[in-house]
């Protein structure tokens, strides 16, 4: 931090001036480009018949156009790109910009070497729908796919642009159109080549920008203590804040009346500061979780001059706005009225309860004009010299808020509260300001989605927080703990999932088009059906004998099995991992089991079933290879797949992040079992009945698959089947879809065909099995889960 003082006259500013910053709006303009560069090379890709025709069109357009005014035009448009260059080095020459003159160079000499060699590369490919699109066949062969020379021009002039005037940028568009218009109207290039060369020009010096840094020509505190004085605010000391919200720059100012201020500078770069983050956040999240971000200054400060207007005639606790300043073109001075006041975490004692009980006055206060705050944090939060509470500068906030807006605002203060004084206190004090349905509905948002990044840290290091506010909100009143709402518009899972099924549909399908089903189906012996469905059938017995293996209570045969009928739809319809087992575990507790007890079992069942999974696969593989022909039936890359699954498994396993998850997730979880192990394996009666349980689900599975190709004229050896579907079964596991939808095809399709059938029959053996064993329980586990609901068994 540097300080100038100047004469008596002169306010003392404190500020740090870079020369060179790197602008956030940059790195999404250049995400844009690029985005947009895909398009273009996509388009070009899928659809060169259309390019073509629409370079057809304009050329016919173009025709149509006088020649007079044609040679006109390209005499013109060539001059200027001539003299373009020219023109650019000299201005920078005359008003001493050395630096930006040898900057401006090296970008267009970096834009000319990345176009020539895109260029050559796409000369040289072997897929060759891009180069066609993107070239014209002149009667001297074919044009260029991309124009080197204007895309350095456009480098050139964008690089420069940060301190050009608006005429000389004006001018500037004005010659690179004009060279655009008469390279097409020449037949240089094709339309599609011109706008991609802009656009490679643009990315080259805007990604060049980001890179190096642009001139710092953001006010510094000197011309914002110089435009507040303008306003009537004589300052005496300026000072900017080491720390402030979202990267903007903030400013504690001393006028010479001795009042004191806080100023916030909207800056226009750093009104995009967060803009990839926030923008992932408004998609994934609902509105009133995640707000999209503000790319302008006006609208910003629009924004919070109304919010700090609304809040002041409702709280004392919210800084007023005393002032909106404009500092140059490209700033804004938002100007609010300060208290001397230290933040609930800089204290250096805990708060008192009376403390956090007159923030929820204040917040309430607010609500009850339905003005939402937002930034209810501990480093946010603040007390004066008197011990009153101050409330976070509006930013982010609702002036209409909805109820769950208030909800949202509820919790965060809730998690604050428990971060300061407890969980116990913390569930007290909101009850003395906020109405027992009211907080219920507070807590069906209390997660860490809906927090704040500071909030959402501090629960890394305790975990528990959430659970202890829930259990004190239990145990202080008798309303019945909510479930927890969904904010979320899209989770991760859901894209993956629906990428992981259009490429198995996109696989399926390509699959199918190669070969004649019509015969296949016309030739099949339909009379092995019934067995494939029975087979299917037998894999939920299997299921329900094996999880009656691992509690000390008898499990009645029928519902259980309907039970692992129900997971089935769950499974489909939810996450496997999790709709399965909230079955299960729902069943195992009406049947009079802890919840710790009901996961316990069900995690030793899928352990065991893990296990054993494997075991037969190594058994099976080690038999198909030592047998007399010698066949795999399992293509080699699985087992290369494998092999590379389990190298990066041990590779990361080096790391001590992923061991501190795995001691957490996987040693302590089968540390916890051991003892219901123990009790397992010396129990004669139930190591048999989980052992034969999971070898039964292998066999039904087997079966299935076995009589399915026996449908379609296989003639495979069933120990050639069971190593293909044990083989399907561990690549599909390990697929993101329902079930392993896309991947279980492709790999059983693919194993059976290595075996020795024929493809058609193989894929139309693998579909039936699939509709026996994961299309039909869906609907039939939806008719067992409400059976067993109206029952009371789930």
């Amino acid at each position: 931090m540097t300080a100038e003082a100047g004469d008596a006259t002169l306010p003392v500013v404190h500020d740090r001036r870079q020369g060179r910053i790197r602008s956030s709006i940059d790195l999404v303009r250049l995400v844009g480009l690029l985005l947009l560069l895909l398009l273009l090379f996509g388009f070009g890709t899928s659809a060169n018949r259309t390019s073509a025709g629409v370079n057809e069109d304009l050329t016919r357009a173009m025709h149509a156009v006088p020649e007079l005014l044609v040679r006109l035009l390209t005499a013109v448009g060539s001059i200027g790109a001539l003299t373009l260059p020219i023109a650019v080095i000299i201005r920078l020459i005359v008003r001493s910009h050395p630096r930006e003159l040898a900057e401006a160079i090296a970008v267009g000499a970096l834009a000319t070497g990345i176009v020539a060699g895109l260029s050559y590369l796409l000369d040289h490919l072997p897929h060759r729908a891009l180069y066609h699109a993107l070239t014209l066949m002149t009667d001297s062969g074919p044009t260029a796919p991309l124009d080197p020379y204007l895309a350095a021009i456009v480098a050139l002039v964008v690089t420069t642009s940060n301190t050009a005037d608006r005429l000389w940028r004006q001018w500037s568009i004005i010659a690179v159109a004009l060279y655009t218009v008469s390279a097409f109207a020449a037949t240089q290039a094709s339309s599609l080549t011109l706008v991609a060369s802009i656009v490679l020009g643009v990315s080259v010096a805007v990604a060049a920008r980001y890179a190096a840094g642009r001139p710092n020509v953001r006010p510094d505190g000197r011309r914002i203590a110089d435009a507040l004085g303008d306003r009537g605010f004589p300052i005496r000391e300026l000072t900017r804040l080491a720390e402030a919200p979202d990267g903007q720059r903030a400013y504690r100012a001393d006028t010479t009346d001795g009042q004191m201020l806080h100023l916030h500078v909207l800056d226009r770069d750093l009104v995009a500061v967060g803009s990839f983050y926030r923008f992932y956040r408004s998609i994934r999240l609902r509105r009133e979780v995640a707000r999209a971000p503000n790319l302008s200054i006006d609208r910003a400060a629009e924004r919070r001059v109304a919010l700090a207007l609304g809040a002041a005639e409702h709280s004392d606790a919210v800084p007023p706005l005393l002032a909106g300043v404009r500092c140059g073109p490209d700033a804004v001075v938002l100007v609010y009225a300060e208290r001397d006041a230290t933040p609930f975490v800089d204290l250096g004692r805990p708060a008192t309860e009376e403390e956090v009980s007159n923030v929820w006055s204040e917040l309430e206060a607010l609500h009850r004009a339905r003005i939402a705050p937002t930034g209810l944090t501990a480093s946010r939060l603040r007390l004066d010299a008197a011990g009153r509470p101050v409330l976070p500068i509006l930013e982010d906030g609702s002036l209409f808020a909805t109820d769950l807006r208030i909800s949202l605002d509820r919790a965060q203060l809730l998690a604050t509260s428990a971060q300061l004084v407890g969980a116990a206190a913390a569930v007290r004090i909101a009850r003395l300001h906020v109405r027992e349905s009211d907080l219920v509905s507070a807590l069906s948002v209390l997660q860490p989605i809906a927090l704040s990044r500071e909030t959402r840290a501090w629960l890394k290091q305790h975990r528990s927080l959430i659970d202890d506010v829930r259990n004190q909100m239990q145990d202080q009143t008798s309303a019945p703990l909510p479930e927890l709402s969904r904010l979320d518009r899209i989770r991760p899972r859901t894209v993956i999932t629906l990428v992981a099924l259009i490429v198995a549909a996109w696989l399926l399908v390509g699959r199918l088009g190669s070969i004649d089903l019509g015969t296949v189906l016309r030739t099949a012996n339909w009379a092995w059906v019934p067995l494939v469905i029975a087979a299917s059938v037998l894999t939920y017995v299997a299921a329900a004998v094996a999880l009656d293996a691992y509690v000390r209570e008898r499990l009645p045969l029928v519902r259980t099995t309907l039970t692992q009928l129900a997971a089935a739809f769950t499974g489909f319809v939810m996450p496997a991992a999790v709709g399965g087992i909230a079955v299960n575990v729902r069943f195992l507790r009406k049947r009079g089991l802890s919840t710790a007890a009901a996961g316990l079992a069900i995690g030793l069942n899928q352990i065991v079933n893990s296990v054993s999974h494997i075991v037969l696969l190594v058994i099976l593989a080690a038999l198909t290879g030592t047998s007399a022909d010698h066949s795999l039936p399992i293509p080699g890359w699985v087992f290369i797949a494998l092999g590379g699954a389990t190298v990066l498994a041990g590779a990361a396993l080096a790391h001590p992040a992923v061991r501190r998850w795995a001691v957490t997730h996987v040693v302590r979880p089968v540390r916890d079992a051991l003892p219901q192990l123990l009790e397992l394996l010396t129990s004669p009666r139930k190591l048999t009945q989980a052992l034969g349980g999971a070898l039964l689900l292998n066999v039904g599975y087997v079966a299935a698959l076995y009589f399915a190709t026996l449908a379609f004229r296989g003639h495979l050896s069933l120990l050639a089947v069971a190593l293909v579907y044990l083989a399907g079964g561990a690549i599909g596991s390990l697929a993101p879809t329902p079930g392993g939808l896309g991947a279980v095809e492709a790999a059983l399709s693919a194993g059976l065909t290595a075996a020795g059938m024929p493809a058609a029959a193989a894929l139309s053996a693998v579909l039936l099995y699939r509709i026996a064993t994961f299309w039909i329980p869906v609907p039939a586990g939806w008719v067992a889960l409400n059976w067993l609901q109206r029952r009371d068994a789930l």
